[in-house]
């Protein structure tokens, strides 16, 4: 990719778990038991059934599967346990970043007309560890965290919010591994680039016609020239 990318100015909003980060179901093990100890019985996490899902919508389907329910004010309880308990779990797992998303990052941050933000099902506190775990919150800006939160618990409810905090001009791209991240990306008309490195495959993706789709291996060059193209398709329509 050039240096610059002319005139356009692009924001990327970066899913992260199965987009940036492969826990390897080390979160599920934490947040399960934090759900369980306010329901008081044992809860189990379907990785891929809740794929896509916000931590908010997660907690509340799993304490409804059990006969609970529970204000978001008390979610937001359940999930600062959870987060108060990830860092150990995390650092005893073998949690990694996929593939070229560090070298991606590190390229894509020093172009002057490029911003980085984060849109996740991720509850903030939740977010901020495993980034920060991962080594990969510096790329991102306190005020480009858009998590879900008790007002956006869903996530068309946190893309929406997203979009709204770009400039005139400026193109917001949606990268993700989820259908939901798809769905919601369309429901705020942006633009999505699927990646098929989480629960579902390219041809689960495929589906859903996102406007570009990386395979589970993608390389920083096949990012940069989805975006390349994206661009120009842009500056064809516009």
């Amino acid at each position: 990719m050039k240096k610059t990318l002319g005139n356009s100015s692009l924001k990327i909003f970066w899913d992260i778990d199965g987009t940036l980060l492969n826990t390897n179901g080390a979160a599920a093990i934490p947040f399960a038991a934090a759900v369980s100890k306010f329901a008081q019985q044992d809860v189990r996490i379907e990785r891929k059934k809740l794929s896509g899902f916000t931590d908010y919508e997660i907690a509340q389907h799993l304490l409804e599967s059990k006969g609970t329910k529970a204000s978001f004010r008390e979610i937001t309880q359940i999930l600062m346990d959870y987060a108060s308990h990830l860092p150990s779990f995390l650092h005893g797992s073998n949690a990694k970043i996929i593939g070229c998303v560090k070298e991606s990052l590190t390229i894509l941050s020093k172009l002057p007309n490029v911003e980085l933000a984060i849109g996740t099902g991720n509850f903030l506190q939740g977010a901020i560890v495993k980034l920060e775990y991962a080594g990969l919150l510096h790329y991102f800006g306190q005020h480009n965290l858009f998590c879900s939160t008790e007002n956006h618990w869903s996530r068309d409810l946190v893309i929406s919010n997203a979009k709204k905090s770009l400039r005139n001009n400026q193109i917001g791209i949606v990268i993700g591994d989820s259908i939901k991240d798809i769905l919601s990306a369309r429901n705020s008309d942006l633009i999505v680039v699927a990646v098929a490195t989480g629960s579902h495959s390219s041809s689960e993706l495929l589906e859903l016609n996102p406007d570009f789709i990386l395979e589970s291996n993608w390389n920083h060059q096949e990012l940069f020239d989805a975006i390349e193209k994206i661009l120009k398709t842009e500056s064809i329509n516009g």
